[in-house]
């Protein structure tokens, strides 16, 4: 019987659209075991889709396993949320079902088979290797982040999917639109690295798919606002959405959280959460 987790991701953080991602501490995490046929059973507190076909962490095994596998899934990633669901189960189910077969692959090859998988290679990279990361052309580059921002995470209770999300986002941009964006990716880099709030407010705004996005989920907008008038430093979209991250400095980390939970009315929930330095295991 083998083991393997691994951890949720917020991807895009605002201006870094399909290149950056920060792994967070909600993880899937799967059993594997040679078996006669094949079979999954869910035991966490988030569903999984019960038709094989769909279930990411089955189609992941099938695509490695050379002999059928009896799968145990504890997911702990909201799904369809914009927390990086899919890769934590693709992630978590290749090295389980590897393992299972007698491999145990460095987070460098792990990647390779995830990012083909996944189709989202910033969250595949946050969920394989853990921490601050972007994508450039397959490469992964690891990135600071400074050890006073905490995520402060809301996940709304409706859910959007990723393929409908992104209909919204236009196939081309303005020059204009493209340069603004890279001063702003520079300084959502450098913000993270020193938490700077001056240059993380500069790294605000994205204008390729978050502004579209947030027009087809207004609430979500406001909820980013809430955070900032209560002290958070920075706030983006998370991936798709509907939830949202927000970075607040450890001494306003209580009241960005209790001024978010009194937002949602309910209708959803607010969570500190840590970065996730260690990825898959």
């Amino acid at each position: 019987m083998s083991t393997a987790s691994a951890p949720a991701s917020s991807a895009n953080l605002g201006p870094g659209f399909d290149t950056m991602a920060l792994a967070l501490d909600l993880r899937c995490r799967v059993t594997a075991e040679v078996a006669g046929s094949w079979s999954s059973r869910h035991v966490g507190p988030e569903p999984y889709l019960g038709d094989e076909d769909n279930d990411a962490v089955l189609a992941a095994a099938r695509a490695v396993s050379d002999r059928p596998l009896r799968m145990e899934i504890a997911n702990h990633v909201p799904l369809c949320s914009g927390l990086g669901s899919s890769a934590a189960a693709f992630t978590a189910g290749t090295l389980a079902a590897l393992r299972a077969n007698g491999k145990d692959p460095s987070h460098d090859e792990l990647f390779q088979y995830v990012k083909y998988l996944e189709g989202h290679p910033d969250n595949a990279a946050a969920a394989v290797y853990g921490g601050l990361v972007s994508v450039a052309e397959g490469w992964v580059v690891h990135h600071s982040l400074s050890p006073d921002l905490v995520p402060v995470m809301v996940v709304p209770d409706f859910e959007v999917r990723t393929s409908d999300s992104r209909k919204v986002v236009p196939d081309c941009v303005p020059l204009d639109v493209a340069v603004r964006t890279l001063g702003r990716l520079t300084a959502l880099i450098e913000g993270l690295r020193t938490g700077s709030e001056e240059i993380l407010d500069n790294a605000r705004g994205d204008e390729i798919h978050e502004t579209p996005r947030l027009a087809s989920y207004p609430e979500t907008a406001r909820l980013m606002e809430v955070a900032l008038e209560a002290g958070a430093v920075y706030a983006c979209l998370s991936g798709a959405g509907p939830s949202i991250l927000s970075l607040a400095r450890r001494n306003h980390v209580s009241t960005v959280e209790e001024a978010l939970a009194e937002a949602l009315r309910g209708e959803g929930k607010a969570m500190v959460l840590r970065p996730d330095v260690t990825g898959a295991g």
